[in-house]
């Protein structure tokens, strides 16, 4: 388990959006790393570019000095998945993600490659519907709660949950958490974007100021007119939640 004294450094303000680059070739993620390197130094790479692109779009980003969440959400037997993160070591890969179930991220955590394991609670994009097809008999909140539980008490450095249950989580197991255990929030929609196939969104300030660590944005961002005004004025409300936040501590 996480020991709650052992207290992370801050993390810097370019680092707290984490980009996704859902791009269908090598080509156009490493046009989007060549023009937001700077301002963003953290990248999610999924599944659709990691079967196009393989190995060397992390290395496009770890060349350049940024960090890199592998998001590929592992949902296998315990043995694929603890050979899978294995091969995971030495790539420079900050985060990876898998699914919440306790024999899933017991393998991720027992393949000891120096990567940090996400369990996924619940996808942003799945509502109470999804729940009720499969006669989950409560909320989602109380789904996320119970797996998160499960993640902090294996060692996982953190989960992936909505903004909107981030408050919830840090309020159920603030104290437990201490300053070690990061919470990576999608479904970021800045004010009057879309909200695509997001159910569960909060803009940027919100989810922050729920207690979020990590916000991962990428249509907000990739689509707007003018993507690095967008990160600026994204980091500028960021920053005025985080102040806020330090206010009220």
């Amino acid at each position: 388990m996480n020991d709650p004294q052992q207290h992370l450094p801050p993390i810097p303000l370019e680092e707290r959006i984490i980009f996704a680059l859902d791009v269908a070739d090598l080509s156009s993620a490493e046009a989007l790393i060549e023009r937001l390197a700077g301002p963003i130094r953290f990248f999610k790479v999924g599944l659709q570019l990691f079967f196009a692109a393989g190995w060397p779009v992390v290395e496009a980003i770890t060349s350049r000095g940024c960090k890199v969440m592998l998001d590929l959400k592992l949902y296998d037997i315990p043995e694929t998945v603890h050979l899978a993160v294995r091969q995971f070591a030495d790539r420079g890969i900050t985060f990876t993600t898998v699914h919440a179930s306790v024999p899933v991220m017991e393998a991720a955590l027992s393949a000891g490659a120096g990567v940090g394991i996400l369990a996924v609670t619940v996808l942003t994009s799945s509502g109470e519907a999804e729940l009720k097809a499969l006669r989950y008999p409560g909320t989602i909140a109380e789904l996320v709660q119970e797996r998160a539980h499960d993640a902090l008490h294996l060692g996982c450095v953190g989960v992936v949950a909505s903004a909107q249950e981030a408050a919830m989580l840090r309020q159920r197991f603030g104290r437990t958490m201490g300053q070690n255990f990061r919470i990576v929030t999608p479904g970021i929609r800045p004010i009057g974007a879309a909200s695509n196939d997001q159910q569960r969104i909060c803009t940027p300030g919100e989810a922050l100021l729920n207690g979020a660590d990590y916000l991962v944005i990428g249509r907000p961002i990739r689509d707007a007119a003018d993507p690095l005004a967008a990160i600026a004025a994204i980091q500028e409300e960021m920053q005025s939640a985080l102040a806020g936040n330090q206010l009220q501590s």
